[in-house]
């Protein structure tokens, strides 16, 4: 769908456009075909987690922040229109009942962002809802949740997730295997899903809900992606064809993904994208514990467990983010270009084709990104794709249009009505 972004952003992706061609070019001013193309194009950030800086941070998600690789104000500069905000509940929170007590606090702290920024932002509900925002000029957040909803499974915390705006859950909670499902980098429990999971996928099919298979083990993708009746995505990985990371999908997990119609958001950390880097950054790996975590009383507790946990856990991430974006990675950091993340997105599409990748960067990783890539970047993926000779359908395709096209395909299937 064409629309106009606002003047901000339309000269903040042609200067960031004329800066990179400057760069190539030995200083030629002309602009490229991607700034109007970019400016164009409904671009969809399909994994992002503003909401754990806000309440780690106490961040102001729309003022530029000088700290970090992610912020709105920075993501509407870069020109991105949507937003797939991820709720994440870190895997020490994945306790009795601790994870769904996160979760909860997250969305609350969304809300606030989003009541005192109607101007900026708007809910997005459906993929009609996110073309009718965009046409207005304010960016649409699709509310998500990445660690899992409930370590249980309970279909009712579910249900209430859905009424509370939640339109895509990540099936796994993160890293720690649940009742329900094998984490990739937990315990296999259940050889990959049980009947349990199998009731939950259904639930999410008749809700019009996205179920994200990251982080479940390979089995426990396959098996997701067989149970349900409606397409799935990967929302943020990287190829084992290109570099062997556990969490990084696997040929025959692509393929079965994208047979049923589902969605590869492409990942941006470096440590997905590069064996090289992969290899270099294990070889740096500090052999130091982490401060270690509180351990919670069988009864007498008062409070104190979450308290002394949630200090720990904000000390973690303000060590791991709050830093200067452009000192986040060590400066001999072997970091993949965005020249390197097209070629992988060329490899999906010549595995399975331009209508199953999408964008999935997940930006909060502690600085082993894209090379001097923040969220005003965004245009140079444009550019990188066009100067690879893509033509503009696809690029607009993989920009955001295949992520609209997802949401209306798993909502047409459960009867979800769109508005405009």
């Amino acid at each position: 769908m064409c629309r106009a972004k606002t003047d901000l952003v339309r000269t903040m992706c042609l200067g960031s456009l004329l800066l990179v061609a400057s760069a190539c070019s030995g200083g030629s001013a002309q602009p490229p075909a991607a700034a109007p193309l970019h400016e164009d194009a409904i671009v969809v950030e399909g994994h992002a987690h503003v909401t754990n800086r806000v309440f780690h941070e106490g961040i102001d998600p729309w003022t530029p922040q000088a700290t970090g690789l992610w912020d709105y104000a920075r993501a509407k500069a870069g020109g991105v229109d949507v937003v797939i905000e991820n709720v994440h509940a870190d895997d020490s929170y994945n306790n009795y009942n601790v994870t769904v007590k996160q979760v909860v606090r997250l969305i609350e702290v969304f809300y606030r962002v989003l009541d005192a920024n109607r101007d900026k932002m708007e809910l997005a509900l459906t993929a009609a809802d996110v073309r009718r925002i965009v046409a207005s000029g304010k960016m649409a957040v699709i509310l998500a949740i990445e660690s899992g909803f409930d370590m249980e499974g309970d279909l009712d915390v579910l249900r209430l997730f859905h009424r509370l705006g939640v339109r895509l859950v990540q099936f796994a909670n993160h890293n720690t295997t649940n009742a329900y499902v094998d984490a990739g980098l937990g315990e296999q429990r259940w050889n990959g899903i049980n009947d349990h999971g199998r009731k939950l996928i259904a639930e999410m099919n008749r809700l019009g809900m996205i179920i994200d298979i990251s982080h479940a083990s390979d089995a426990a993708q396959l098996q997701i992606i067989e149970a349900s009746r409606s397409p799935v995505t990967a929302s943020h990985h990287g190829l084992r064809a290109f570099c062997y990371h556990p969490r990084n999908l696997s040929d025959e997990v692509l393929k079965a993904l994208t047979a049923k119609g589902g969605l590869m958001g492409m990942h941006s950390s470096a440590s997905f994208l590069s064996q090289r880097y992969y290899d270099w950054s294990r070889a740096r790996q500090q052999t130091s514990e982490p401060p270690s975590l509180a351990i919670r009383s069988p009864d007498r507790d008062y409070g104190q467990y979450l308290a002394d946990l949630d200090a720990t856990m904000t000390g973690r991430w303000r060590g791991n983010y709050s830093r200067p974006w452009r000192e986040m990675a060590p400066p001999d950091a072997p970091l993949p270009s965005v020249e390197d993340w097209v070629a992988q997105v060329g490899h999906v599409i010549n595995l399975v084709g331009d209508q199953h990748v999408g964008i999935g960067l997940d930006m909060n990783q502690g600085g082993s990104n894209l090379r001097d890539f923040d969220a005003t970047s965004f245009p140079r993926l444009t550019e990188a794709m066009l100067a690879a000779g893509y033509a503009e359908g696809r690029v607009r395709k993989i920009l955001g249009e295949n992520w609209l096209s997802l949401i209306d395909r798993v909502q047409a299937a459960a009867g979800v009505r769109q508005t405009e």
